[in-house]
């Protein structure tokens, strides 16, 4: 049975019950029970629910009665009604006053800019947590460069890989001895949604979310030691030059073994998007970016002309 009145504070066994009282009323709670097949405690239990929500009352002889359903839950639902319109005024009152709270931080950050820590040291232990928490913190395209191999799996980056496959674009340069070495890890991501092409020298490993804030190994080109966090505007536009001077000059990256196929064959059949999106489990943006990547990669204009390239593709390595 559905429950129907959970969003009233009555739970299942108590729905239950109020239901057999209603079809068999002025009965004594033990009859309830032994239709419902019920110990004692829950029998009390699923009574006590309905006393405090006043749909059941007992007789002067153990009996239970109710009022007429119409009656009582008509109360219960316009005092939910009632409590929901109230919440509403106080949400309304909070987003009326979301540009204070946002001048206020406006002025917060004006004034304790010049004090502020341009760079907060991150140990190598706390990296995937502060990774993860700037992807939560920040809006924008994240460019990562990597320079060695990933020491994580995947499912450490829950929520980068949350914002991906729901849109968010992701950037990745891979040095060439890196490829060879994590396509598992290209596969995963490739499969999110990211972006990737193999450079072949990257100076130092680091990351950049959005125009805010840059991640990046303390000792420029050294891959062993901690990271820093940076802040400050200017350097973070460096990292961001820096990063799309080395992206224009890399090239595209084959794809991990296996990782297109299922895209690939999918749009062989003649799927599209939405149901491409379904049967991959992922968003309809992250599909039509994969097949723009695959049509610029490819050097066609149209998905009747990457069809074909495709085919030829197949065709010769058959």
């Amino acid at each position: 049975m559905t429950a129907r009145l959970a969003v009233l504070g009555v739970g299942e066994q108590a729905e239950a019950l109020y239901r057999n009282i209603l079809r068999m009323p002025r009965l004594e709670l033990a009859a309830h029970r032994s239709r419902l097949g019920w110990t004692d405690a829950e029998g009390d239990a699923a009574l006590l629910e309905l006393r405090t929500q006043r749909l059941v009352r007992v007789g002067p002889g153990g009996e239970l009665v109710t009022d007429h359903p119409r009656a009582a839950l008509e109360r219960l639902v316009s005092a939910e009604e009632a409590r929901l319109a109230t919440r509403r005024q106080d949400l309304a009152r909070v987003r009326d006053s979301i540009d204070q709270f946002a001048a206020d931080h406006r002025i917060g950050r004006e004034l304790s800019s010049a004090s502020a820590p341009d760079r907060e040291r991150v140990d190598r232990a706390e990296l995937v947590a502060v990774h993860e928490h700037l992807a939560a913190s920040t809006v924008g395209a994240v460019r990562q460069a990597a320079r060695t191999a990933p020491s994580q799996d995947v499912a450490a980056y829950p929520t980068l890989r949350h914002q991906v496959q729901e849109g968010r674009e992701l950037r990745s340069l891979y040095a060439a001895d890196v490829v060879e070495r994590c396509a598992t890890w290209r596969a995963a991501w490739a499969q999110a949604g990211e972006a990737a092409r193999v450079a072949r020298t990257l100076p130092s490993d680091f990351v950049v979310f959005g125009t805010d804030v840059a991640l990046g190994s303390t000792e420029w080109g050294r891959s062993d030691g901690d990271f820093v966090v940076l802040r400050d505007p200017m350097v973070v536009a460096a990292f961001v030059e820096l990063f799309d001077r080395l992206w224009s000059a890399s090239a595209a990256l084959e794809p991990a073994a296996d990782e297109p196929e299922g895209l690939l064959e999918l749009m062989r059949q003649g799927l599209k998007d939405e149901a491409i999106a379904r049967v991959l489990g992922i968003s309809l943006r992250t599909v039509r970016r994969r097949v723009a990547a695959l049509m610029a990669e490819h050097g066609v204009d149209t998905r009747f002309q990457l069809a074909l390239r495709l085919a030829e593709r197949r065709g010769r390595a058959g």
